[in-house]
């Protein structure tokens, strides 16, 4: 059975991956907009219904997206990505 290095021995930390992440995070912001977007319509339907909740969670979907993609910018442009 092999055996987990021991705790004094470290590793060199790996390199970073060469992808940036900004189409991945922009992607997923986008449909969470679509998502609010599609869901304004039924405000009333869903305050009644008492998921409200859903409204909420696609704008936090939104706006986590949108320092996600200007996150990935900066790491992007640090890295020479970009």
């Amino acid at each position: 059975m092999p055996r987990a290095p021991a705790a004094d021995q470290h590793k060199p930390p790996p390199d970073p991956l060469p992808f940036d992440g900004v189409r991945t995070i922009t992607i997923g912001t986008l449909l969470w907009l679509v998502a609010l977007v599609a869901l304004l319509p039924f405000w009333n339907d869903l305050e009644q219904d008492g998921h409200l909740w859903f409204i909420a969670t696609a704008a936090v979907g939104t706006g986590l997206g949108c320092i996600g993609i200007g996150y990935c910018w900066r790491r992007a442009r640090h890295l020479g990505l970009r």
